[in-house]
């Protein structure tokens, strides 16, 4: 340098000190033009220009060329951060601050501002992220961390994991290592703040380059040191489970530790779990492996490793097609980055398991997967799994395919297998086990040879091959399921039956065999609280598989518990709406809670799913009759027996629609029908019984059937029947017909004797019942058997009965009545009974009404009242309380008891209410009250009393035929119905029936309706039939005379009337009218005066008198005789005129 430089160069300085800054600018300058390069002379320009404004702008350019000159020289570095620090703040200042603080920081690594200059560089970087300043700055700090000392070092370590990590995380790849390497050195120190989380930091960047060695080491260093924190733990299990996954050998840590004490942080962490589940399948404990795999899946449906591990899970345990689920959800899930080292294996899995599945469509995309496969890379496995496909497709080509693998040493025991599998599905059982001895080395060859020995019904040696399986793989859970059907099915034993299917279940919680094998175990086992705890386990929550809520609804079935029933069986229609037997079980629960229409609806689906099948048709006609629809189902039974006749429930149940169906037609009076409709059930149940003679319920219905017939009148109690029902009832007959006519008491002995047999076979209560109510009715009938030892047999009975059941108020009631019987007369033990009969049911109208009627017949009426009172109570449709009613009331004569017996016949038929309502009918149309009385008028006309009466009295004489009293009663009702030839038909039965005292008055009533009828010289004769003459016989005598045109023998007959039988004023009268008319056709009009004068001079005088004589005198042109009879009866006048007129 000059002499001149150095002395501008001075003068320049002492110029700067006098702050002259333009003059700096001069001196610098000159020196500059001397020597460009002079470095001195350019950060002194530098200086004072950043001093004067209007030169800022240029200062940067001056210190650049500093640099240029000395780049290592710190002065203009230094005053180009001075000014870049000054400059405006934009993305360009500060690239260029940044990169001089890194240049001051290499050229002096020990300045004061090291701190400073670090700290800078850091916050430009993540203030501008440029890439070009992170590489200079990482380089320059890089460098600075192998010679600075270790507060340096720290620094740097700081600055550098804090820029990384903040950085974005796609722009540092570069920068990795340095990245790792810093984290290594700053989680070294403890008193770093975020330390924890540059650990986190350190282990991601650790898995991300595959330094798992590495990262066991740090994530155990990071537990040691934060046990609550999860994340390492997360990592130990992670990099357990992935390692576990790929089959690697086994790392060399104690994983059970870390995911349990991670399992403590977080219950539901599913990277504990999977490495949980990935231990216990290295330790073989398959199905406690898969129970965690489950739960992480319903955390975390999306967990790769989670459904891959499933896969190879169930696939170890033979459960296809969970293994193919799994394996589907695996591929779904599967990471491009991973594909390389899985996609392979879990290909095979999904092809294995679909091979193994019975649904011809996965068999045919198996077969095609298989192809495709082969034709990139094929393998030992992928062309067994092609076999199989084609055996299960029954392909041409297939013995073929298994020649081929037959031949190679590799593949030949699959292909014994595979081809023993083929002659299987051919049915070519010894062929197969011929094949399969020679490959009986797994769990899958004894299997098959178990299945094959099952088909052929080879049970002992099937057993022995389910056993080599078992031993051979306990995982195989259909070996176990074969065992378990053998134990129950062929060995009776059930305890180690439920351990087979227990453990079937466990391994395959999805085998509806399995699961219903062991419901069916423990139910047969009695075991209720055992079976209730699986079925809740499998269905808790709402869920579970479809056979579990089967078999809870079948539980609860059984139990009683009708409610729980249909709510598990509805889970199963759910499920599979289709099903038509689960259907059928859905309709046995409405049915067993009551609910008719809901089972109705459940059993018409169930057969619409299975057209013709037998159950639902034979339920369906079943609950019909149950809701007392008898007409169709009859139908319903009848169209079960055209299928098959000889069917034991459709014939019963026939039988007891037709019983039905007589109890209607015998409640409407069809006497015929009903009759018709026993005759059906008889034939029904002689047939069921001549099929199986051993079911007790047919006896005893048949018995009802016969019991029910002899309740019939005598023209309707006959039966036709098949000659052995005979000797079955314990009853001779000398015919040889195959069928055998019988009436009135042959029926009543048929029912005794099969009661008699079903007592003799099982001593029940209700069955001494019903063989009381025989003997009973034998007692009642006219029979010519000894009443004495019949009544004994029925009270005896009817003891019987309540002895095995005195709970009942039926045998207490029925042993009242037999009390009370005429054979009997134990009037305090019939009042005994029948209070017994009540304090078991209070609410009892039969025994109330049998109570009062005892009462009534003691004579107690005002007991008998209260009594029937009761009854009306306990039931007001029970009839026998109303027609008790109606006799007291008739006892007392009162006019209510008309009304109490006419409501008694509308509530229903009794013999009593009957002849009760007709005789108060009559009594009341014949009362001269009655014409006064509105309320009378309204019962008889409005109520429709006459036709009600004799509609009743024609119900009564079906049954009574032979009652002279009723016939006649009804033929005075046809005849105010004006159905005289019905009436007349009434009155000679009742003629014909009558005694002496009887037939004058029934007589007079039939010559009564012959006149009607005009018959009159049969009513001459019945008149003339008369033995004990009298007023009334006397004038149809005379009426029959003058009808059949015997003037003069009528004109006698009344004459003697008149003076030998007329007691009454009015009587006389009327005859002198009846004799007029007479003497006016053959004595002429003088005779007529007479009599009329006669007439009319009787007190009091009768209108018909008037009116004959007024005639006549209007028809003789009489006129004083007419004026006589209009004058003389000034209060007949009015009246007289308008009948005249």
């Amino acid at each position: 340098m000059s002499d001149d430089i150095k002395i501008l160069l001075k003068e320049a300085r002492e110029s700067f000190k006098q702050n002259e800054y333009l003059e700096v600018m001069k001196k610098c300058k000159k020196v500059l033009k001397k020597d460009k390069s002079n470095y001195a002379a350019l950060v002194l320009l530098a200086r004072s220009m950043q001093e004067v404004e209007e030169f800022k702008s240029q200062v940067s350019l001056v210190l650049q060329k500093a640099v240029e000159v000395q780049p290592n020289n710190p002065l203009a570095w230094q005053g180009l951060a001075a000014h870049y620090e000054k400059a405006p703040q934009d993305h360009d200042n500060w690239k260029k601050l940044a990169l001089a603080y890194c240049k001051l920081l290499q050229l002096d690594s020990d300045s004061p501002k090291f701190t400073h200059f670090v700290n800078k560089i850091s916050e430009i970087i993540l203030r501008i992220k440029n890439d070009d300043v992170l590489s200079e700055a990482l380089n320059t700090l890089s460098t600075l961390r192998e010679v600075s000392t270790k507060e340096k070092i720290s620094l740097i370590d700081k600055t550098l994991v804090w820029v990384l990590s903040e950085y974005p995380n796609d722009r540092i790849n570069e920068h990795q290592e340095l990245y790792e390497n810093v984290l290594a050195s700053v989680i070294k120190d403890v008193e770093l703040m975020n330390r924890q989380e540059y650990y986190r930091k350190y282990l991601k960047m650790l898995y991300d380059s595959n330094k798992f060695t590495a990262l066991l080491a740090a994530a155990q260093d990071m537990h040691i040191q934060f046990s609550q924190d999860a994340c390492p733990l997360e990592w130990l299990c992670r990099i357990y489970y992935e390692n576990a996954a790929l089959s690697e050998n086994e790392l060399e840590i104690d994983i059970t530790q870390f995911y349990e004490q991670l399992l403590k942080l977080s219950t539901n962490s599913d990277v504990a779990l999977i490495a949980k589940a990935a231990y216990l399948k290295r330790k073989d404990e398959l199905i406690d492996s898969r129970d965690c795999l489950k739960k992480v899946v319903s955390l975390n449906a999306q967990s790769f490793y989670a459904w891959l591990m499933l896969s190879q899970i169930h696939y170890d345990l033979y459960c296809w097609e969970e293994t193919e689920n799994a394996s589907r959800k695996a591929l779904q899930l599967i990471k491009p980055c991973l594909k390389d080292k899985f996609q392979q294996g879990i290909e095979l899995k999904l092809l294995e398991a679909i091979s193994r599945s019975s649904d011809k469509e996965k068999l045919v995309e198996a077969r095609q997967m298989c192809e495709e496969l082969l034709s990139i890379e094929p393998s030992i496995q992928l062309r067994v799994i092609h076999a199989r496909t084609n055996i299960l497709l029954d392909e041409p080509d297939v013995t073929a395919i298994i020649n081929n693998l037959e031949s190679q040493d590799e593949t030949k025991l699959q292909a014994f297998v595979l081809k023993g599998l083929h002659l299987k599905e051919h049915k070519q059982y010894q062929e197969a086990i011929n094949i399969l001895e020679l490959a009986l080395e797994n769990s899958e060859a004894w299997l098959l040879f178990g299945k094959i020995y099952w088909d052929t019904e080879d049970y002992n040696s099937s057993l022995v091959a389910f056993l080599n399986g078992v031993q051979a793989d306990r995982n195989n859970w259909e070996c176990m399921l074969y065992l378990g059907r053998y134990y129950r099915e062929h060995s009776n034993d059930i305890e180690r039956s439920r351990k087979c299917y227990h453990t079937a279940l466990q391994i395959n919680p999805n085998s509806e065999e399995a699961g219903i094998g062991l419901s069916t175990a423990y139910r047969l086992l009695k075991d209720t609280a055992a079976n209730i705890r699986l079925l809740h386990r499998v269905t808790k929550q709402g869920t579970g598989p479809r056979w579990a809520w089967l078999q809870l609804g079948l539980h609860y079935l059984d139990e009683g518990d009708a409610g729980q029933a249909i709510t598990a069986l509805q889970h199963v229609i759910r499920a599979d709406p289709n099903d038509n037997h689960s259907w059928e079980s859905l309709a046995d629960a409405y049915l067993a809670r009551g609910a008719h229409t809901s089972a109705l609806k459940s059993y018409q689906r169930a057969l619409q799913l299975s057209p013709g099948s037998l159950y639902p048709m034979i339920q369906l006609a079943n609950i019909k009759l149950l809701i007392g629809q008898h007409k169709e189902a009859k139908e319903a039974f009848e169209s079960i027996l055209q299928n098959d006749e000889r069917h034991i429930l459709a014939l019963k149940g026939l039988a007891q629609a037709c019983i039905g169906l007589a109890k209607e037609n015998i409640a409407k009076q069809f006497l015929c029908r009903a009759r018709e409709n026993l005759q059906q059930a008889a034939d029904s149940l002689v047939d069921v019984i001549m099929i199986r003679n051993d079911l007790l319920c047919n006896y005893k219905l048949l018995g009802d059937v016969c019991y029910r017939i002899v309740t019939l009148p005598e023209k309707y109690c006959y039966l036709r029947i098949k000659q052995k029902a005979f000797s079955l009832a314990m009853m001779n007959c000398d015919s040889t017909e195959k069928y055998v006519n019988i009436k009135g008491d042959e029926i009543l002995m048929l029912s005794i004797g099969y009661f008699s047999r079903i007592i003799s076979m099982q001593n029940s209560a209700s069955l001494w019942h019903d063989l009381t109510c025989c003997y009973l009715m034998q007692l009642n009938r006219a029979t010519t058997v000894n009443k004495n030892d019949v009544a004994t047999k029925c009270y005896e009975a009817a003891k019987r009965s309540i002895k095995l059941c005195p709970q009942s108020w039926l045998h207490w009631n029925i042993l009242g009545v037999i009390c009370m019987s005429v054979y009997v007369k134990n009037y305090a033990l019939a009042q005994h009974c029948y209070v017994m009969a009540i304090e078991r049911e209070s609410n009892n109208a039969t025994a109330w009404s049998n109570l009062g009627t005892l009462y009534l017949y003691l004579g107690d009426i005002y007991k008998a009242n209260e009594a029937f009172s009761r009854a009306q109570r306990a039931d007001p449709s029970y009839v026998n309380s109303w027609v008790g009613q109606g006799l007291i009331a008739e006892k007392i004569l009162r006019k209510e008891a008309m009304d109490l017996f006419r409501h008694s016949t509308q509530l229903g038929y009794h013999n009593q209410a009957a002849l009760g309502y007709a005789h108060w009918v009559l009594t009341t149309l014949l009362s001269p009250a009655m014409k006064k009385d509105p309320l009378l008028i309204y019962f008889i006309e409005n109520m429709h009393a006459i036709p009600a009466a004799s509609d009743v009295l024609t119900w009564y004489l079906e049954r009574e035929p032979y009652d002279v009293y009723a016939l006649n009663t009804h033929g005075l009702l046809l005849e105010r119905l004006k159905l005289y030839n019905t009436a007349a038909k009434q009155f000679a039965m009742a003629l014909k029936l009558s005694e002496d005292e009887e037939r004058d008055m029934i007589s007079i009533n039939l010559a009564r309706i012959l006149i009607q009828t005009g018959k009159y010289k049969e009513a001459v004769g019945l008149c003339k039939q008369v033995k004990c003459a009298n007023f009334n016989s006397q004038c149809h005598l005379a009426l029959s005379l003058f009808k059949a045109k015997q003037y003069e023998e009528s004109y006698d007959t009344y004459e003697a009337a008149l003076h030998w039988l007329a007691d009454t004023s009015a009587d006389k009268a009327n005859i002198l009218c009846a004799m007029a008319t007479i003497a006016y056709m053959f004595q002429g009009a003088d005779a007529v005066k007479t009599l009329l004068f006669q007439c009319i001079q009787i007190k009091p005088p009768i209108v018909a008198g008037f009116l004959a004589t007024a005639a006549l005198g209007i028809l003789h042109d009489d006129v004083n005789l007419t004026s006589l009879v209009l004058n003389g009866k000034k209060y007949n006048k009015s009246k007289l005129t308008r009948v005249i007129l």
